[in-house]
């Protein structure tokens, strides 16, 4: 529940373009995603990062901000949540940002 919470505050950010908040709260979520008790990685990863597209028109801000590791091991569960024209959408936009590591937390 908590990281839900975590969610709906990013969201609250994206859409006010407070980028404190965005690089506090994206950075927390990457810092629980690389823990190694799996927790904390399962927490976020059902929690926060499977729901960052759920507000489609964030999905340009939402995907420059999410490392590569993240992307191969959340996309299944975009599989789930998305139409096939979106996860398309979604594999696009990852395609335009270039080389891994161009990707900002």
């Amino acid at each position: 529940m908590y990281f839900g919470e975590v969610w709906h505050l990013a969201l609250e950010a994206h859409r006010a373009a407070d980028e404190d908040t965005l690089r506090r709260v994206y950075g927390f979520a990457h810092w629980c995603f690389q823990q190694p008790e799996q927790f904390l990685t399962n927490a976020i990863m059902v929690s926060f990062y499977e729901h960052v597209f759920d507000d489609w028109d964030l999905r340009d801000d939402v995907a420059h901000r999410l490392p590569p590791e993240v992307v191969v091991k959340v996309r299944p569960l975009w599989e789930w949540r998305m139409t096939t024209e979106r996860l398309a959408e979604v594999d696009d936009l990852f395609a335009d940002l270039g080389p891994p590591g161009r990707n900002a937390v």
